[in-house]
């Protein structure tokens, strides 16, 4: 009995026989299934919690729980097609394959499949990780729409491992994989932002289809991105189908018949379908919401807002040093009623309503500070959910004008201020640089019933430029719903 004259009981049976094949096959195979899925659940370990959440940087954890995800919906697909391929290509079992009474095309999907599983299983356990272990404020629906984009992600790179499988040989495969591989995924900005690169690389970076997937992803987490998600969608269909063409062409240049024996008309219903995705993607049908952010980060999106004023993009090497921070190290006590500082302007209340957000916060001096002093600074409000990253709360500025001015805190050595409040997790946050870009030291704390101090140390966060520090904002981020907390003691010394 052949294909053709199956039933379509037995048919489905075939496809789905020939997946768990390929997918079990792909598991015990140690060589593709180790490293396919373990390298990006270590990086992410590595760089996105020890030296991102652990380190007080939330913003590298959810930068690279971003990007991860895309290295690894990458490999299944360029691995499991570009040396699978080329390696049965030569030892004869695509022949033998084509011998068999299996249905179309089954094959090919039986791969895709497999790739989609292994991305599956990889995004999977980033969502725990960063959700358990990183404390990544993620929503269902955002993780929900970031599994689709990895899992969808793999087909490009399907078709790129499925042409380099049918041109180079099988001994050869695994370097000229490597060599694809990992170039585009440092190019793509994959293991670093690409606002850290030359200009010539993120001039050159959207040639690359790992860029338009991370933007995709980088977006659906609140972070900086670029273009719209229908001119990524229509780049990475377009890879798709000419990859998937050519690989086609190849095959069948050397009488290999994967799709069966119409394979024209199943190729013609396939490039049909990928012209009418980036169609629609065009149209704005699908995808029409733009990708792209105005600043880095909700933090220094809220206190640009408190403001009003811009941040400066001028590069750190021309930008002058911040002015030398005075030498008291008592910042703001609240004691005379007020909420001025000893020096800069003083605690200013900040929300995200100009972000689009729904998140607000106001303040008051109230009597009964720390360790019985005079006042302290309430800080309270209601944090909304009209933005993926909502914050509202207080905000200094050290140096006139806000978000403009620079203090030089270089030769500081702690900051710390005392704290209660409704037992809530909130954020301390350092606003630094002269790029618009620059990512926030933000250092999650606890504000219980009672009196308590939150300390840094400086030296430990060598990634903030505290020569050019522009805010500090204590509040919140989350969860929606309410939150009270006061602070006293406000101190850099």
């Amino acid at each position: 009995m052949n294909a053709v004259s199956m039933s379509s009981g037995r048919l489905w049976a075939a496809y789905f026989g020939e997946m768990r094949f390929e997918f079990v096959k792909s598991l015990r195979t140690p060589a593709f299934a180790v490293p396919t899925l373990f390298f990006p659940i270590m990086f992410y370990l590595l760089f996105g919690i020890f030296l991102g959440s652990m380190r007080g940087n939330m913003d590298m954890s959810q930068y690279t729980f971003a990007s991860y995800g895309v290295f690894g919906a990458m490999g299944p697909g360029l691995f499991g097609f570009g040396v699978s391929l080329a390696i049965e290509r030569e030892q004869g079992l695509l022949l033998l394959k084509q011998a068999l009474p299996q249905p179309p095309g089954a094959y090919l999907l039986a791969r895709a499949a497999m790739a989609m599983l292994f991305v599956a299983i990889i995004s999977l356990l980033l969502t725990l990780m960063a959700v358990l272990v990183a404390h990544v404020p993620l929503t269902f629906s955002q993780g929900v729409i970031l599994f689709a984009i990895n899992v969808l992600g793999a087909l490009p790179f399907c078709a790129i491992g499925m042409f380099l499988g049918s041109v180079i040989s099988g001994a050869a495969s695994p370097a000229i994989v490597n060599l694809i591989f990992l170039p585009m995924a440092f190019l793509s900005g994959l293991w670093l932002p690409l606002q850290f690169m030359p200009k010539f690389l993120q001039d050159t970076a959207p040639i690359w289809p790992a860029y338009h997937l991370a933007q995709m992803a980088l977006a659906t987490v609140g972070a900086k991105s670029a273009g719209t998600f229908a001119g990524h969608i229509a780049v990475l269909a377009g890879t798709t189908l000419v990859f998937f063409l050519l690989a086609m062409r190849r095959m069948h240049g050397s009488g290999f018949r994967l799709l069966g024996a119409r394979p024209k008309r199943t190729l013609a219903i396939f490039a049909g379908i990928a012209v009418a995705v980036v169609g629609l993607s065009l149209s704005g049908v699908i995808g029409g919401k733009p990708a792209s952010k105005e600043d880095a980060t909700a933090a220094t999106d809220a206190a640009s807002a408190a403001t009003d004023t811009p941040v400066s993009d001028k590069p750190a090497s021309d930008a002058p040093l911040g002015a030398p921070a005075p030498a008291t190290g008592v910042v703001a006590d609240f004691d005379k009623a007020s909420s001025n500082a000893a020096y800069g302007i003083g605690f200013i209340a900040a929300g995200d309503e100009t972000r689009g957000g729904n998140s607000r916060a106001s303040q008051r001096v109230v009597d009964g500070g720390a360790s019985g002093s005079a006042g302290a600074l309430e800080v309270s409000g209601e944090i909304g959910n009209g933005i993926p990253y909502p914050f509202a709360g207080t905000m200094f500025f050290p140096e006139g004008p806000p978000m403009q001015g620079l203090m030089d805190y270089s030769a500081k050595k702690s900051l710390s201020f005392q704290t209660r409040g409704d037992g809530g997790k909130y954020k301390l946050m350092v606003i630094s640089g002269t790029r618009m870009d620059v990512i926030p030291l933000m250092v999650d704390f606890e504000a219980g019933p009672e009196w308590h101090e939150v300390r840094i140390e400086l030296a430990k966060y060598g990634l903030a430029d505290f020569k050019r520090v522009r805010a500090i904002g204590i509040g919140s981020m989350g969860p929606v719903g309410p939150f009270q907390l006061q602070i006293d003691d406000v101190r850099l010394e």
